[in-house]
């Protein structure tokens, strides 16, 4: 029988072996993100015994090491009990200073630091299944071990769905690397950073783009931030998601949740409206074919390539078809989820209904990231939202010790 946490790779286990979690209050985290290590990060401060599964940032890891976040510098710091190890102190001790945009690169590496100081041991394993048997969580892993723990934390981002060969079409996050995609002609599926910026990269590896939007091309216009000097605080706050006022009142997520439901749902598409950053438009106008207000009614596939038929009545034939525009956020695709548990878990257009602690209606399940958006608002797609997730779940995991 293999007991204890797993460093670097994880061992090969034959299907008898087990592994048991018996810690008193003990925690397994889904997910090694942003949100994943945050709440580890809180939870190792309380003393109290916390599994994180996954490899570290892998979701972050897959994207081109030339893109840049969206987000503010005051907005992309992980979260740790009293503030420390944020990106200003990571800065201070590299002797590097702020900046906007923030290169992936460079927040990659913070966030290696501030998980090789707050969260040094990962199993970097996936798991299968998560099932509960009494009070216990079983969580089977592929390598045939299985853990057992009181609490679990799902910090995880579900895979995309392809319904066309991966050759003719994939998805943004399926590319580390676009120098492929080289003399290729390349249809951008959104119109929100992550498309607009990937058009900008693939134009730039020497691809033949166009970006097709169903709604106007919007970019982000931040005048009272650019142009208000100190009073530019009181405009926008640190966590950096929404247009003035509405900004606010997203950023304190504990308030968010207290809004009626029509109210939150205006308020979150008002806020994560899709839009491209400023620094970002040079790149793109004038670079790459925009062609906003269209849709694709139809894809085919055309010898090697593809026919896809727009709503405007034209015809592209294309050699990739590259799809920005993000993932849904639902219960129902995190397929490791036993039937039985997943029906426990109540439930508002496909997210689970959460209480004041990020807590499901299954007792010590617990929803984090993008997937709380219903309940706490859009910060949770942000890693700005990982700090409120962080403190509530290890303060109400303290409280049950």
């Amino acid at each position: 029988m293999y007991r204890g946490r797993c460093i670097g790779h994880a061992p090969v286990c034959n299907e008898k072996e087990h592994v048991e979690v018996k810690h008193n209050n003990s925690t397994v985290i889904i997910g090694a993100g942003p949100y994943g290590l945050s709440v580890a990060a809180h939870l190792r401060a309380n003393n109290l015994p916390v599994h994180v599964l996954g490899k570290p940032m892998e979701f972050w890891q897959k994207m081109p090491p030339k893109m840049y976040l969206k987000s503010f510098w005051s907005a992309v710091s992980l979260s740790s009990p009293k503030g420390k190890y944020s990106i200003n102190e990571y800065a201070a001790l590299t002797h590097t200073h702020e900046q906007q945009p923030i290169p992936l690169p460079y927040f990659l590496d913070y966030c290696r630091w501030f998980q090789e100081h707050t969260v040094p041991e990962i199993d970097p394993t996936y798991i299968q299944s998560l099932r509960q048997d009494g009070q216990i969580f079983q969580l089977d892993l592929i390598d045939g071990r299985t853990l057992e723990a009181n609490n679990v934390v799902v910090a995880h981002i579900p895979a995309y769905a392809r319904d066309l060969p991966p050759t003719l079409t994939s998805h943004t996050q399926a590319h580390t690397d676009l120098s492929d995609f080289s003399g290729r002609h390349v249809l951008v599926v959104g119109r929100g950073q992550s498309a607009l910026e990937y058009a900008a990269l693939l134009h730039e590896v020497g691809a033949f783009v166009e970006v097709v939007a169903r709604g106007p091309i919007i970019w982000i216009n931040r005048k009272l931030y650019d142009r208000g000097g100190p009073a530019r605080h009181i405009f926008y706050p640190p966590s950096d998601v929404g247009p003035p006022g509405i900004n606010w009142l997203v950023s304190f997520p504990l308030i968010f949740r207290r809004f009626s439901e029509k109210t939150r749902y205006m308020m979150d598409r008002r806020a994560i409206r899709p839009a491209g950053a400023q620094w970002l438009r040079p790149r793109v106008e004038g670079q790459v074919r925009l062609t906003p207000n269209t849709e694709i009614v139809k894809a085919t596939p055309l010898g090697q390539g593809l026919r896809c038929e727009l709503s405007d009545g034209t015809i592209r034939e294309i050699d990739h078809l590259l799809l920005g525009t993000g993932y849904e956020a639902r219960i129902d695709k995190l397929t490791f989820l036993d039937p039985a548990l997943c029906q426990q878990v109540r439930e508002k257009d496909d997210s689970p209904l959460q209480n004041a602690w990020f807590e499901s209606s299954v007792p010590h399940l617990y929803f984090v990231g993008a997937i709380a958006g219903y309940t706490f608002g859009p910060l949770c797609r942000f890693v700005v939202g990982a700090g409120t997730a962080a403190k509530q779940i290890s303060r109400h995991i303290a409280q049950s010790a």
